[in-house]
């Protein structure tokens, strides 16, 4: 029972730094003697020290660590990065148990900061129930066994099913779905991922800025899909506060590219991360998202179902299994892979 109470913690604060680790994972950590918890840290962004390094540090009296168990809700890494690795410390300290979340899948370490524990004398244990610890990492995760960024599709519907009216020009505003709290879950999703990405044709028809207006972090990265038949260039552009990563089979000059077949996805997916693309929301339409349903490339669909109705339009996607929750009007569905 102690055990689970004192990595729940770990989890608490390593979501402190939700938004800001990239490309690195959530850690957490705490360093408990005799059943009182005498240091704690987190990993706050990547390049800075890890967390089982701020732990050691938050703690008064140093004597008291060969008496302690350091809890981390990721396995501490073995190899020399752009800082030491967590398992040699832990070693130099003299610690002499350790309580792990989950392995980490990381080929550099992968069961490494274990074995080594393990060959100084360190008594380690995986928790035996890891499922909240990979979900924390979920994107790390992804990107490492999967070798793509993680997906995430969202989108807003009204009570009959239309996520917009029919529209051929920007001249005919978009349709007005879903209410503030949704609009400002969605910005706090957007604070979660890299990037957001939308097709060509969003972004002719409803020029949307793609930041965060109404919540805090960092702002993620426009991803546009080119188009055939929709030509873009600096003027459309000029709408991002952020420089945009346009997927075209035409390079836009002045501009990041990846130079692919728009519909070639699983060519051009993977190069993302090249980019530090290593969560996508996408936001575009029905068409762009069936695409990522269609390939089995989603890991995650945010859904909001409106009161209105539109009477016709342009149908959405459906989710079948999912949570369910109210954010004022409109009701919020979301789902798991």
């Amino acid at each position: 029972m102690s055990d689970r109470k004192f990595l729940t913690r770990c989890l608490q604060l390593a979501n402190y730094a939700r938004g800001n680790t990239s490309p690195n994972p959530l850690v957490g950590a705490l360093v408990v003697h005799q059943g009182r918890i005498i240091g704690e840290g987190y990993h706050h962004c990547a390049g800075e020290p890890h967390a089982e390094v701020m732990a050691i540090r938050s703690v008064k009296d140093l004597s008291l660590l060969p008496e302690s168990t350091v809890y981390c809700s990721l396995e501490p890494c073995s190899h020399f990065g752009k800082t030491p690795p967590c398992s040699h410390l832990l070693v130099k300290y003299g610690v002499q148990r350790v309580v792990i979340g989950c392995l980490d899948p990381n080929p550099l370490v992968a069961g490494r900061g274990k074995a080594y524990l393990e060959e100084h004398g360190v008594q380690v244990d995986t928790y035996e129930a890891p499922e909240p610890f990979e979900a924390l990492n979920k994107v790390f995760f992804t990107n490492l066994l999967k070798k793509r960024p993680y997906i995430a599709l969202k989108w807003a519907r009204s009570q009959d099913g239309y996520v917009d009216h029919i529209r051929e020009s920007a001249e005919m505003p978009a349709a007005s779905i879903s209410g503030p709290l949704a609009s400002i879950n969605t910005h706090r999703l957007r604070a979660e991922y890299d990037g957001v990405l939308i097709s060509a044709k969003t972004l002719v028809l409803d020029r949307p800025r793609l930041n965060l207006r109404y919540f805090g972090g960092k702002a993620p990265r426009p991803i546009i899909i080119g188009s055939n038949s929709i030509k873009i260039g600096p003027k459309e552009l000029s709408v991002f506060q952020v420089s945009p990563l346009i997927v075209t089979k035409a390079v836009i000059p002045g501009f990041d590219c990846i130079e692919a077949d728009p519909k070639d996805v699983d060519n051009w997916l993977p190069k993302l991360l090249e980019y530090g693309v290593d969560s996508v929301l996408v936001e575009g339409g029905p068409t762009l998202q069936s695409s990522f349903v269609r390939a089995n490339l989603v890991d995650e669909f945010h859904e909001y179902i409106s009161l209105e109705t539109l009477g016709q339009g342009i149908p959405g996607i459906a989710i079948n299994q999912y949570s369910t929750m109210m954010l004022g009007p409109d009701q919020y569905n979301k789902s798991i892979g």
